[in-house]
């Protein structure tokens, strides 16, 4: 029974672990936010001026976006407000005319120090209780499964998605139907 109990734990462990590091990265860009909004950042606009920072060269606005997890707009706007308070640049890609690439001005990585600073007394905070060790040991851990999606993520493997079909659709009511616009899927 013990060796039952074991597995059930170690699937029930191995099932919320996503989770619980989604939830961890989201509480954790929370407190970084709340510390820099005495500053007047928030998170849309210290996160750009973070990956920024670490690029040692312009960068495209799409792999910017992709990296934030943003829509391409989304990111053009929010780069407006960055390039008015002189954060960033923006200029046309010589190799890719349609392209944009961004660039951290000087005054943008005296903001990224800040951010930086800030983002090492969180981690500090939220870290005290655990030991070097600990902390290595985890990094190692993270290592591995960030390893194992990024070669599961370029393994082709085949199409084992169910298929949709409107029986698997959930019913509409009275009222969504007369609502619904002709020819549209719900």
């Amino acid at each position: 029974m013990d060796v039952e109990h074991n597995f059930v734990m170690a699937s029930e462990t191995r099932r919320f672990f996503g989770y619980r590091l989604a939830r961890l990265a989201a509480v954790w860009r929370r407190e970084i936010d709340a510390d820099l909004r005495a500053f007047g950042l928030t998170d849309a606009t210290w996160r750009p001026i973070y990956y920024l920072n670490f690029s040692s060269a312009p960068m495209r606005q799409t792999d910017l976006a992709r990296s934030l997890l943003l829509e391409a707009p989304s990111l053009v706007r929010l780069l407006d407000v960055l390039e008015k308070r002189g954060y960033v640049v923006r200029e046309t890609d010589e190799e890719d005319r349609r392209s944009k690439l961004v660039s951290i001005t000087d005054e943008g990585r005296q903001v990224a120090a800040l951010v930086n600073r800030v983002a090492d007394t969180v981690t500090a905070r939220l870290t005290d209780t655990v030991t070097d060790h600990e902390l290595e040991a985890c990094c190692g851990v993270l290592d591995r499964v960030e390893q194992a999606a990024l070669t599961h993520r370029d393994t082709p493997r085949p199409d084992t998605a169910p298929r949709w079909s409107a029986a698997h659709a959930p019913a509409l009511s009275r009222a969504e139907k007369s609502t619904q616009k002709k020819g549209e899927r719900p």
